[in-house]
């Protein structure tokens, strides 16, 4: 891919059902402090990798994140590293593919279930004979399509609501939050999403690397990184990418807070219908429609790279292992039977759970504890092992899961009466409490890499950093830097 596709496959990969359905809705309800996940976290992200790591991931010349693992540490960390993929790709598939049956749902009038199973066979449908090239060309035209409908409903929502200036003197939301703050703010007016103290500082350091960081290892910025035409294009993709999308992320973002403050009413569990509701009652009829099409190709491109990532480790690292002998053309065989497979997991997740926003955050925070720390290490520090590896991917995960415990009693009594009265509202105390958790066990993830691989030298020699053809490889390179 140039240049000119390059931008608009990231960016369109990113811009999900999450980064406008889900942030209008948390943007409703908490405004700029609600959107830390997603926009400010991935955008962050994409200028993260174009600075230390597309080049060396392109010059790595892996297929999958998987054999990275393990080239540079061995199978056992890359099986690992495997599991949390498979499992944060399908959430993540899964909260798409609950925004799709959404937008079916509500401009057809068919049952929620019927939508997403519609919805899941257009999926399979363009992934299966299209592939990556496709997808990518389906991004470009999304891309167009998601931008001329933001621009065309933004000036209307602000229109609406009384002014630009009007809008940024009285902007308001569901939480009573300054609008506009990015860090915590006073304890009086609020903290962090109304959580002070410890309690506030792990909650908001957990909004910016849940897919902030979280995401660094994700199987689509490698497919992005091998995709482009040569370095200097994955590099500079994912620079302008990250600011672009930051960009394009805050319209959907302003819109929510903008509703609210124009007084639109919405049940707590349908926020994420907030755009919806904007496209069919202040557009013009051309213009809702535009808005549906172009917010479904931007969804579809997602769902079907989402579907290729967990459809290629399946065929280029599980099945080798029932068939050593398996060649190339075997490895695409079951790739391309496992893509319907994959979608119909995922949709079993959709049916199951209602919310976009969260499904799609969690993924990377599940990647955060476990398997993102040998990531990087693996890149960037020469002592790391498979020993240390396999250390911080359950001192992190373990870390994580008795953290939850802690935490949880102090935000069930913070959501304590949101709903009904005397009751706990669960959903955000559940999330709330994972969320924080995540700290406590990266931090601790971290300490076991370093501590266990320094301590397991002799016993597990760490493997150098080496290509996909065993060439060593200058683990010092920047983005500004070609490697010798």
């Amino acid at each position: 891919m140039t240049l000119p596709f390059m931008i608009p496959s990231i960016v369109a990969t990113w811009i999900c059902a999450g980064a406008i359905m889900g942030a209008a809705a948390e943007a409703y309800k908490w405004g700029f402090q609600g959107v830390i996940w997603d926009s400010f976290a991935p955008a962050m992200m994409m200028i993260l990798v174009a600075v230390f790591f597309a080049r060396r991931l392109r010059q790595s010349r892996f297929s999958t994140v998987v054999d990275y693992m393990r080239t540079r540490y061995d199978e056992r960390v890359g099986d690992h590293y495997l599991l949390i993929q498979v499992l944060a790709a399908t959430s993540w598939l899964g909260g798409q593919l609950v925004a799709l049956g959404i937008i079916v749902n509500l401009t057809t009038g068919v049952g929620m279930v019927q939508a997403t199973m519609l919805a899941t066979i257009v999926v399979v449908i363009v992934t299966y004979f299209g592939g990556l090239w496709a997808l990518s060309r389906v991004d470009a035209i999304g891309f167009t399509l998601i931008i001329v409908g933001l621009l065309i409903m933004f000036p209307t929502v602000i229109r609406e609501v009384g002014g630009w200036s009007y809008f940024i003197e009285n902007a308001e939301n569901w939480g009573e939050l300054p609008s506009f703050a990015v860090t915590p703010v006073a304890p009086d007016d609020g903290g962090f999403i109304w959580y002070t103290g410890l309690l506030g500082i792990v909650y908001y350091l957990s909004a910016w690397t849940s897919l902030g960081i979280g995401d660094l290892n994700s199987q689509v910025l490698l497919q992005r990184v091998l995709a482009a035409k040569d370095e200097k294009t994955a590099v500079n993709g994912f620079m302008i990418s990250g600011f672009l999308y930051l960009a394009i992320g805050l319209v959907p973002v302003l819109m929510g807070i903008a509703m609210f403050t124009y007084g639109l009413e919405l049940p707590l569990e349908q926020t994420e219908y907030v755009l919806l509701w904007v496209a069919e009652n202040f557009l013009p009829s051309w213009a809702g429609v535009l808005f549906i099409v172009a917010l479904t190709a931007a969804i579809i491109s997602t769902v079907g790279d989402n579907c290729l990532i967990v459809s290629t480790m399946i065929g280029n690292n599980i099945y080798p292992k029932f068939n050593k002998e398996a060649d190339q053309k075997q490895k695409l065989k079951i790739m391309r039977m496992a893509i319907p497979v994959v979608a119909l997991v995922a949709m079993g997740i959709a049916l199951m759970f209602s919310t976009v926003y969260k499904l799609i955050v969690f993924t990377g925070s599940i990647s955060l504890v476990t398997v993102v720390i040998p990531y990087i290490t693996g890149f960037f520090w020469k002592k790391g092992n498979a020993k240390g590896a396999l250390a911080s991917f359950y001192a992190g995960a373990v870390t994580t899961a008795i953290s939850f415990l802690l935490f949880f009693p102090y935000t069930k009594e913070a959501n304590m009466g949101i709903m009904v009265e005397g009751e706990v509202y669960m959903d955000w105390a559940i999330w709330d409490a994972l969320y924080m958790a995540l700290i406590p066990g990266a931090i601790m993830g971290l300490v076991a890499m370093i501590a266990v691989s320094l301590a397991t030298q002799e016993s597990d020699p760490p493997k150098p950093f080496v290509n996909a053809a065993g060439e060593p490889m200058d683990n010092r390179v920047f983005f500004w830097q070609k490697a010798s």
